[in-house]
């Protein structure tokens, strides 16, 4: 794919560079991959992501250096060129003394949005390419405003360390936390872009509910923020939607006082939740103290639900070798089997219960089948302290969006599952919740030294009206903007339902130009009630209606939930029924769909 393009649009970019102690300047063409006649051979265009290719993205004419593994070159930048090439045409050629033309930057936000996130390549910033290129910390954080490219940044990241690690890490090895499979659907398109395979996709929660399947099906995060925006509503309406109510306790139960409280509990559980025996099995012997021994001291370090088993390797491995055979699957099995018989349970509900019981809380009910989100995260978080974890699929890298929606205990999860560098970017500002969480505040608690911040305090998304809207919503003015103008965002006013979604539909026939429209709602019903009220108000437009199990982002017209829009943009955004946005948590939903908007922003209010 990527020699494709290449045939079509061959390099993007020239730096004539003339290094210390020379006095002629060496030309480098750069574009998506080298191109060379032969393997081994210099190239005729440059990689991007080679080490040259950085005095492109980093520095005007004048004074520059690079970095490389044969050590750093110092010089200077004779001149530098961008180009815009297309299907074998020079559309123009600038030169220019900045980074990365103003003109061609301006053009590129001008276009509208594909289906598809699009790669940067052409236009990252000097900022952004020092994200892209950092492999000095082993934790980024990245903290960047709305349309600020984090997400295009990490990716581009991802494919400048691949194409740097070749021998030590694969896309098979690199996972990226993503918010839903709408999302991952958008991104998906950028590695394959720039020659890499795509990597490994997945929420969070697919992770946790696979580990705690056995338990019941757990709600996702998606209910908690319904349950959240529908708090008012009766018991009925919970049970109508399967959902069930959360307690006064449901964000507590997420916080590191929590997690101190579980601590103790599990120590007290090292002598309550076993009654050690001797154990006989046919000529099999150990003492009871032996094995105390054995459980308390020697093998103290491995998890408490997991020490017997491990005392049953240990006796199986000891049986062999005196018969100097193996022992059959059965006796194995049988052994095991006697030796967990000690625990009084190892089951983690149970275990659970016991805990919400021995502190004064009511008991986790799962007879429905249903475990409460609020209490999924503490369910793993004994699961990963108690037993010890599954082996899984080495991950040698992982990328962690929207980090802002997750809680100090699942931070505390991920450092447990996760021993491996890690890419974290997202915006406070965005926090799906009554106030803003900044977790650059407690990261280095959980990680240690090893997290280094950034932040990305210029937004590239939107028009300069627009984000001066966004502004007006949060009080927020430390966002710079490239200056880009448009039409201001307009409210529109109704005196009905029907006049309001009559409005909407009249407002997309002069959107026929776009190629991406959201009507983005407070919740999913509001969206389920938007999509039909439009496909009848104009049976003849194509209208589709997204939801948490929507699996693909496509053009035209989208209904959905604001926190499905998080890391997507639209060419317009419409906002129904603004009167109903009051509390903060409302306040915080109505910053992000304004966000989402790239040209052109209507909200519409009924009066």
């Amino acid at each position: 794919m990527r020699y494709e393009r290449m045939l079509y649009a061959p390099y993007f970019g020239r730096v004539d560079f003339c290094y210390e102690g020379e006095t002629e300047p060496e030309t480098y063409y750069i574009g998506i991959g080298n191109l060379a006649k032969r393997k081994a051979q210099t190239p005729y265009v440059f990689d991007w992501r080679a080490p040259v290719c950085g005095l492109f993205y980093d520095y005007d004419k004048g004074p520059a250096k690079f970095e490389a593994p044969a050590g750093v070159f110092h010089g200077e930048i004779i001149k530098k060129k961008q180009y815009k090439i297309k299907n074998g045409t020079l559309v123009f050629c600038i030169e220019h003394d900045i980074n990365i033309d103003d003109e061609i930057l301006q053009q590129t936000l001008s276009e509208h949005a594909d289906a598809r996130l699009k790669s940067i390549v052409t236009t990252i910033q000097k900022e952004q390419n020092t994200i892209i290129r950092d492999q000095s910390h082993k934790i980024l954080a990245v903290q960047g405003c709305a349309g600020s490219g984090k997400t295009s940044v990490a990716l581009h990241r991802i494919a400048y360390l691949l194409y740097h690690n070749r021998k030590h890490l694969h896309a098979a090895q690199i996972l990226i936390l993503s918010p839903n499979s709408i999302f991952a659907d958008y991104i998906s398109r950028i590695l394959p872009e720039l020659g890499e395979e795509n990597i490994c996709e997945m929420t969070l929660d697919d992770f946790a509910y696979r580990r705690l399947q056995e338990y019941g099906e757990a709600e996702d995060r998606y209910d908690e923020i319904e349950k959240s925006l529908h708090k008012q509503e009766s018991e009925d309406f919970f049970i109508a939607n399967a959902w069930k109510p959360s307690t006064e306790e449901a964000q507590y139960k997420q916080t590191k006082e929590y997690i101190e409280e579980l601590n103790g509990f599990i120590l007290s559980l090292e002598w309550e939740l076993i009654e050690i025996k001797p154990f006989r099995y046919h000529k099999i012997e150990l003492k009871e103290s032996r094995i105390s021994d054995l459980f308390y001291e020697k093998l103290s370090d491995v998890p408490l639900l997991s020490r017997m088993e491990k005392i049953g390797e240990y006796l199986i491995d000891e049986e062999e070798t005196l018969r100097n055979k193996d022992l059959p699957a059965e006796e194995k099995q049988e052994i095991l089997q006697r030796l967990d018989q000690m625990y009084e349970t190892k089951n983690l509900v149970d275990i659970y219960n016991r805990f919400l019981a021995e502190s004064g809380r009511m008991p986790l009910d799962t007879s429905d089948g249903i475990l409460r989100y609020e209490d999924v995260y503490p369910l793993l978080y004994l699961q990963y302290a108690l037993f010890i974890p599954p082996k899984q699929a080495q991950v040698k890298h992982l990328v962690i969006d929207e980090m802002q929606d997750y809680s100090y205990l699942q931070y505390v999860l991920l450092e447990k599952m996760f021993d491996c560098p890690m890419t974290i970017l997202g915006d406070q500002i965005q926090t799906i919740a009554e106030y803003t969480r900044d977790v650059l505040s407690f990261l280095p608690k959980i990680f240690g030294k090893d997290v280094h911040c950034i932040h990305l305090d210029k937004s590239y998304r939107s028009t300069s009206e627009i984000m001066e809207f966004a502004g007006r919503l949060t009080g927020e003015q430390n966002i710079q903007t490239v200056v880009r103008h448009g039409e201001a965002p307009k409210i529109m006013y109704a005196k009905t339902k029907s006049e309001m979604y009559a409005q909407i539909a009249q407002d997309f026939i002069q959107d026929a130009d776009a190629d991406t429209i959201a009507v983005l709602c407070l919740n999913a019903s509001h969206a389920k009630e938007t999509a039909a009220e439009l496909k009848k108000t104009k049976p003849g437009q194509s209208v589709r209606h997204l939801t948490k199990d929507s699996m693909k982002f496509e053009k035209g017209i989208s209904v959905l939930p604001f926190y499905l829009a998080k890391g997507l943009e639209f060419d317009v955004v419409c906002v129904p029924d603004l009167q109903n946005y009051i509390t903060p948590l409302h306040r915080q939903a109505l910053y992000i769909n304004v966000t989402r908007a790239l040209h052109l922003l209507r909200l519409y209010e009924i009066k």
